[in-house]
């Protein structure tokens, strides 16, 4: 009780540890060599993740198959965030990137 109220004094809440944040991943299972196994994606990866299933026209589920086939040493899950990056960056044009307002970091700027 008395290392208690030692931190309560100190400005501590002894049960802030215990609170976490809500995750933003997503967890969803995928058949990987034909094993189920999980994996934790921003939403905004799975969203990229099923559009190159799309364009590949392969599963999402084959898609982690060939990814896990190919990669080193990372986990599937870092595997996976390297492969969406690698090929929305090989898709990547000059010409793309002007459309799309690149080069001038509109996007990260603060509202004045």
């Amino acid at each position: 009780m008395e290392k208690q109220e030692a931190s309560s004094r100190n400005g501590d809440d002894p049960d802030r540890t215990r609170r976490k944040k809500p995750s933003s991943l997503v967890v969803r299972n995928v058949v990987v060599s034909g094993r189920r196994t999980s994996l934790k994606l921003e939403p905004t990866m799975w969203e990229a993740l099923q559009e190159i299933s799309l364009r590949e026209g392969l599963s999402v589920s084959s898609l982690c198959t060939r990814v896990e086939e190919r990669r080193m040493t990372s986990g599937l899950t870092a595997a996976v965030r390297v492969y969406i990056l690698s090929y929305f960056r090989a898709a990547a044009t000059d010409r793309g990137h002007a459309a799309a307002g690149h080069g001038r970091l509109t996007v990260w700027r603060r509202a004045s």
